[in-house]
């Protein structure tokens, strides 16, 4: 996948709460994709805006994959009312 691809699926899902590479300061309930020296970080964040479950990938390919199917589940999430 590519960034115009995962755009493009981003506004067409109305995947929200997407952090477009950028670190997350301060949102709570996000899905976040940035740089770091060894390539791209994919983080989610908590009630707390704290990052949990970071995944590390060389290949942006790989990281914008999961950046979608975390933003998936985040949606999933905010519809069944677990999430806000």
């Amino acid at each position: 996948m590519d960034r115009a691809s995962a755009k493009t699926i981003i506004a067409s899902e109305g995947l929200e709460r997407a952090i477009w590479f950028q670190r997350p300061n301060g949102k709570p309930d996000a899905v976040a994709i940035y740089e770091i020296d060894q390539g791209l970080r994919v983080v989610s964040t908590d009630e707390r805006a704290v990052e949990v479950g970071a995944r590390d990938y060389e290949d942006e390919s790989e990281a914008l994959d999961m950046f979608i199917t975390l933003l998936r589940d985040l949606k999933e999430l905010i519809a069944s009312g677990v999430v806000r």
